[in-house]
């Protein structure tokens, strides 16, 4: 699953049925998001044992 960071959301492709979805940064928190389309759950990386350092953003002007 790529994750691509755009404003306030993650943008990401199902690995399952390849439909893009954007997930509020908040909820990956969680661990687990769901496809909008086919409601599939995957399990981030993070959760997994994956540095979380790898999916944070910087902000700066």
């Amino acid at each position: 699953m790529n994750i691509i960071p755009l404003g306030d959301y993650y943008a990401w492709y199902c690995d399952w049925c390849d439909t893009r979805n954007q997930t509020l940064q908040q909820k990956f928190t969680a661990g687990t998001v769901t496809c909008g389309a086919c409601h599939k759950p995957f399990s981030l990386p993070a959760a997994a044992g994956c540095p979380t350092e790898r999916y944070a953003l910087s902000g700066g002007f």
